[in-house]
């Protein structure tokens, strides 16, 4: 059996704008899930940019991608993933709450961001784009 596959918000904006590793989100998209603050920041970053963010969630949402909500169990996990990455200071509250849901959840994390796998957090990391 897979296991399930958490997307964070630069996997479905790839595949959004046809970017490096579009293809690879394209082939789990309807059976993975996005946090809500995850969606947030698409649908965020869709209108700054002039697009209907809530009417392509709409949209992902009806081809399958699930949204899951962040909780406590969850955010109490933020802590781990800040201490492995306080020498970058570059994760986003977007990036803090992805990452604390997949270990807390037991998922796969897919992002475009090639640095996550280095921070050596209990969560299976994977890079969309090319190694």
């Amino acid at each position: 059996m897979t296991r399930p596959v958490l997307l964070d918000a630069s996997c479905v904006l790839a595949w959004a704008f046809d970017e490096p590793g579009a293809e690879r989100v394209e082939a789990v998209l309807p059976d993975a899930y996005i946090t809500a603050v995850n969606m947030a920041e698409v649908i965020a970053k869709l209108d700054r940019l002039g697009e209907p963010g809530a009417s392509f969630a709409d949209d992902l949402v009806a081809a399958g991608l699930t949204v899951v909500p962040m909780g406590w169990p969850q955010a109490a996990l933020i802590t781990t993933v800040v201490a492995r990455e306080a020498t970058t200071r570059r994760l986003s509250l977007g990036d803090l709450c992805c990452l604390s849901y997949a270990i807390q959840q037991d998922m796969d994390v897919w992002t475009a961001d090639r640095d996550w796998g280095r921070l050596g957090l209990p969560a299976t990391v994977s890079v969309i784009r090319g190694k």
